[in-house]
């Protein structure tokens, strides 16, 4: 072991810590080994210093005589105060289920152990939360790197818990000078309630302003609750323009992830909770991001004219975007006037009112992008057209390649050189003579050859083709299977070796994943409870209505306004 390298031995124990980023405590025994282990694996393991629910107790203590020896070598700090709980949710659920317990007897423990993580005077409040986090960020001078969960609350809307716990969290890392400030910032299950409450409070908002003032890379993952309030979308851009030398935005919606196979949904409510579920964005009052490098936006619906902003406001150095499963939002058949596309129909000229995504960041002069890919891009329907001449939106190839959605959106913003050719009725029967199918990329009107290629220009058309091959059928047909690979259209492939966003949600030290097994177990059981009590109480409404409609009488259903929403 004397006679090993040390750069040898660096690199053996770096592979152990890349083979262990799943459970980082299979790699603690190897600093036992001898000194030389322990040096090299501490940069590592003690890169990161995670807190949680527990450390908070009154009962508790934080070994800050421990943690000021490897102070120096973290720059990270995760927060996980997801399991925390809202006395009002709880109480709530106890009122809504209180005539089922018989039914659900696992009902009462739960919910009665569900209390030991609220905050009140037995367990932690305020003063203690403040006090270790305090303690905890005085011995860590290389802090640049925060990540926080929230309280994911299941039932209402209060969120004071998250309110609480985000103001001092802010409040602590406000007083950080600037040579220690936060430059990477995560925050997990953050409601629109929280963000109106952060904003209207001054001294909240001073200090959300003083951290944010020096990030480069955000990450926020945000729930709606609240439909009734005008506010979030002004505060939300409000706290991200606070950040004027942010490189990377991530912003993660609420919905639950979708099955990419089937892009067009349709949601049975009103209007206004239709625009509630979107992203919102100020189109009128935008601002420009100057230093934007790198956006994703994941599992949201949106207005296309609102997407198009966005991106528009983040162009000027803007070289990476990606799109995960981002819904535009759209109202009826896809031929109205109105209505907005992802890609288009060829030969079509777009309606004025309409917004075709790929068309306009094609047309985006100040747009120059490296890198775009996208995954399971589709349409969120409010009332939809089944009587509409293209019912299916153009989320059918028209070339008959049978080429997924996303790689068509992609071609057509990234590939705008490839013009769709209106065959002669020569060049098609050459093309069947020699069993050769070309791509017909999806353009506008104006992009159209309206000049009929005559049959002398064949061979020279094709040639320029990209995926012309002048071979048999069999080495053509080769050749276009293998033109694009997901690789270059699919992000969740990309992102499995290049992630410049939404790589710190895993993992926020790239060293070791973040888990929270405790945490989620308790909410499961928390959702689970819940949702077989809310079935139960579906089950005896749907009884008292087939026996009134039996007996002949009008069926005057129980209330249910206080049914959990569940995720």
């Amino acid at each position: 072991m004397n006679q090993l390298p040390v750069e040898i031995l660096g690199l053996i124990l770096k592979w152990d810590v890349v083979l262990a980023r799943l459970d980082k405590n299979s790699i603690l025994p190897l600093r036992l080994v001898c000194k030389a282990f322990d040096q090299s694996l501490r940069p590592y393991i003690m890169r990161t210093i995670k807190l949680e629910y527990s450390c908070f107790l009154k009962n508790s203590k934080i070994n800050v005589a421990g943690l000021e020896k490897v102070g120096n070598l973290c720059d990270s700090v995760y927060l996980d105060m997801m399991v925390v709980r809202d006395e009002e949710e709880i109480t709530r659920l106890t009122e809504i289920f209180h005539g089922l317990i018989a039914k659900v007897p696992e009902m009462v423990p739960t919910l009665a152990s569900l209390r030991r993580y609220c905050m009140n005077e037995t367990t932690f409040d305020e003063t203690d939360f403040r006090r270790v986090l305090e303690d905890t960020l005085d011995i860590l001078p290389n802090l640049r790197r925060f990540k926080m969960i929230l309280p994911y609350q299941v039932v209402g809307t209060q969120g004071s818990p998250s309110t609480i716990l985000l103001a001092i969290t802010l409040a602590c890392l406000a007083v950080r000078s600037d040579e220690h400030c936060i430059e990477t910032l995560v925050i997990d299950h953050v409601s629109d309630t929280t963000i109106n409450n952060i904003t209207m409070n001054p001294s909240d908002l001073r200090n959300a302003i003083s951290v944010f003032r020096k990030l480069k890379h955000l990450v926020l993952w945000v729930k709606r609750q609240e439909c009734r309030s005008q506010n979030f979308n002004r505060n939300l851009w409000l706290l991200i323009h606070c950040a004027p030398f942010l490189t990377s935005l991530c912003l993660i919606g609420w919905n639950v992830k979708r099955d990419i196979e089937v892009r067009r949904h349709h949601h049975p409510i009103d209007l206004p909770e239709w625009r509630m579920r979107s992203l919102p964005y100020p189109i009128p009052n935008s601002k420009i991001f100057d230093h934007l490098k790198f956006l994703e936006l994941k599992r949201i619906d949106i207005d296309p004219h609102e997407l198009i902003c966005l991106i528009r406001d983040c162009s000027s150095q803007l070289k990476e975007l990606y799109l995960v499963e981002v819904y535009i939002k759209v109202n009826g058949g896809s031929d109205g006037a109105n209505v907005s596309l992802w890609i288009g129909h060829p030969n079509v000229e777009q309606p004025q009112l309409a917004c075709w995504v790929a068309h306009s960041l094609r047309q985006m002069i100040t747009l120059n992008l490296d890198i775009l890919r996208v995954t399971g891009l589709g349409y969120d329907d409010f009332e939809p057209d089944h009587a509409s001449i293209h019912p299916d939106y153009d989320l059918k190839d028209p070339t008959g390649q049978d080429k997924s959605f996303d790689q068509r959106f992609v071609e057509a913003v990234m590939h705008p050189e490839i013009r769709v050719i209106v065959p002669s009725p020569a060049m098609v029967e050459a093309l069947e003579h020699d069993h050769i199918l070309p791509t017909f990329p999806l353009v506008t009107q104006g992009e159209i050859d309206a000049t009929p290629p005559v049959e002398d220009d064949l061979e020279e058309i094709l040639a320029a083709a990209p995926q012309y091959r002048p071979e048999t059928s069999e080495s053509t047909e080769q050749s276009d299977s293998a033109a694009l690979k997901p690789a270059d259209y699919d992000a969740d492939t990309f992102q499995l070796y290049h992630n410049t966003t939404s790589k710190y949600i895993r993992s926020i030290d790239n060293n070791f994943f973040n888990h929270k097994e405790h945490a989620l177990r308790e909410l499961q059981n928390l959702i689970n409870v819940a949702e077989r009590g809310m079935q139960l109480i579906n089950d005896e409404i749907e009884m008292y209505r087939q026996a009134s409609v039996h007996d002949g009488q009008l069926a005057t259903l129980p209330p249910i306004g206080l049914a959990p929403e569940l995720p």
